[in-house]
């Protein structure tokens, strides 16, 4: 047994060998609480971040998906805006633990699930984000086919297709997959501590871009907007036949950010301040929201009456003004346009979807992985996903959104009931890094059940739906209305079992033999250590000592 490892052990109980159950958990730093000098994410990268997460394809082609349910432009800038302030509470609600205790969501969701029992909510939030990691790669490759043939001409655009129908995806998009894919690699060397400025530049020249193409629109168009009608196939829905839809589309712009939602402790433990984090983070997520979708209706209205014909899809706009606009002023324009979404793509992977999955794998296997492994590892995996697959029409984009959403969202409402109501904002950080009977956190055999039963309570009430969406005919007009609501109803009845499960059966706030009356966030002062503990608790080691390489 190495010193480092005795240590550990030896903070936790009796200087003898302990049992596996008294035994500390194995972590690396990337596990341990931000220091200090890691804290240095202020309010300008928390706005940028979120203009990050949203200025991306697939915010700006949920618009298109809107208007092909039969929704009006306007009726998405609504969806928008409601689904922002309530994604907003939750956001703010779900940060401040972690910006108080400086944990990231693998230890964070310990507290509520059980030292154990966190696995399996760590291993459903890398899966989803994997997934999603994927389909922003696509996306990202097809917009690499835009700026491939801006520079190299329609030599790049005419490559051959070799691949079959039945592939759903032409050789041509497959190559500029890749290409994108090695391009962004890079990205995932870099820790999220030192990230936050790429949110920053992606955020100013990415909104240049989409304005700039909107401006173009405009003009060409003779100083108009258009008429804001994108379809003829598709009848507007008007009185009661809208209710459901705009519920639907409420729900699906709340959907797209729920990995966001639920990866925040990932980032806001890098906070320098609860107020860099609250407005900031709100105003990011409405300001982005609505301008997105607006930008996205905007450009392809006034592109409509240029083009003789509405492109949804941002790569299949910018390839038809190449295709009209031959010259080099346009592929000028279509090489700084298409850049900016690349940008956005790359970015709003590495800072909300590899980096979830850098922390859960870290979380899983800390002995092998720290956070840049596993976002390199979430790297090699998305092409095996075959993405394109999943987003090959509208009703399917909208069906991955939304059950995803089912899975997420109980696992976010157990940890904001946790922090909120049963804890009163006190953690023991130290607790958080050893399954001891004496832990509040272990529970029983480190699973929190009450937890355990919240989720799949949440889960169970609206997934039944998933069906609904995929054959209209296998489940009822109530089972898919309530998948409709997928994104609230999973959440409040995940929160509501668990809220009732706590009220009935306790849980422990403090280690065994410590407990008193808590005021709200009174551990909180501490950072979560009593008076005489500190991170040497955790990891045995005194400052300054040198120590062998973290288990």
């Amino acid at each position: 047994m190495s010193k480092y490892l005795r240590k550990a052990q030896n903070a936790f109980g009796p200087t003898k060998e302990p049992q596996p159950q008294d035994g500390a958990l194995r972590y690396n730093d990337d596990l341990l609480p931000s220091p200090p000098a890691d804290r240095r994410w202020k309010w300008e990268h928390y706005f940028a971040y979120y203009l990050t997460v949203t200025f991306s394809p697939g915010s700006y082609n949920l618009g298109a998906t809107l208007i092909s349910i039969g929704l009006a432009w306007w009726h998405g800038m609504i969806a928008a805006v409601i689904g922002s302030a309530i994604l907003t509470v939750l956001v703010i609600l779900n940060s401040r633990g972690a910006i108080k205790y400086f944990v990231g969501f693998p230890v964070y969701v310990r507290a509520a699930a059980g030292v154990r029992g966190a696995s399996l909510y760590i291993l459903v939030r890398a899966i989803v984000a994997i997934i999603y990691f994927a389909t922003q790669t696509y996306y990202g490759g097809r917009i690499t086919s835009v700026f491939m043939r801006g520079i190299f001409g329609n030599g790049y655009n005419n490559i051959p297709n070799r691949l079959p129908a039945s592939a759903g995806i032409t050789s041509r998009d497959l190559l500029s997959f890749f290409l994108f894919w090695i391009v962004q690699m890079p990205v995932m060397f870099i820790h999220p501590k030192v990230l936050r400025h790429l949110f920053v530049v992606k955020a100013v020249y990415t909104t240049i871009a989409l304005l700039g193409v909107l401006g173009w629109a405009i003009s060409a168009n003779g100083g108009n907007l258009g008429e804001f009608s994108y379809t003829t196939k598709q009848q507007r829905l008007s009185g009661s036949a809208l209710i459901w839809p705009m519920i639907q589309a409420i729900n699906s712009v709340m959907g797209a950010l729920a990995p966001v939602l639920i990866n925040q402790p990932d980032i806001a433990r890098y906070g320098h301040s609860y107020s860099d984090v609250t407005w900031s983070q709100g105003m990011g997520i409405l300001i982005s929201k609505v301008l997105v979708m607006f930008l996205g209706t905007a450009t392809t209205s006034a592109a409509t009456g240029v083009l003789g014909k509405s492109y949804w899809n941002v790569w299949d706009l910018y390839g038809a003004i190449l295709d009209h606009y031959w010259n080099p002023a346009a592929r000028a324009g279509m090489v700084f346009a298409s850049f900016g979404m690349m940008l956005a793509v790359l970015i709003t992977n590495a800072g909300s979807n590899s980096l979830p999955v850098g922390a859960d794998l870290t979380g899983l296997f800390p002995r092998w992985l720290t956070i840049i492994r596993g976002q390199i590892l979430c790297a090699v995996l998305a092409p095996l996903l075959v993405p394109w697959k999943i987003i090959a029409n509208a009703a399917s984009f909208l069906t991955f959104l939304g059950s995803y959403t089912v899975f997420l969202m109980p696992i976010c409402a157990c940890m904001i009931v946790d922090y909120w109501y049963v804890r009163k904002g006190n953690f023991h950080v130290p607790s958080l890094y050893v399954n001891s009977p004496t832990s509040p956190y272990t529970f029983y055999k480190g699973w929190n059940l009450r937890m355990l039963a919240a989720w799949v309570a949440g889960v169970a009430f609206t997934v039944h739906g998933v069906a609904g969406s995929l054959d209209p005919e296998s489940v009822s007009t109530a089972s898919k209305n309530m998948y409709k609501l997928g994104f609230l109803l999973s959440f409040f009845m995940g929160a509501l079992v668990y809220f009732v499960l706590c009220i009935v059966w306790p849980v422990p706030i403090l280690p065994e033999g410590q407990e008193r009356v808590l005021r709200f966030e009174e551990m909180a002062a501490n950072e979560g250590f009593f008076d005489h503990e500190s991170v040497a608790t955790i990891t045995g080691v005194v400052e300054g000592e040198e120590v062998e390489s973290v288990v």
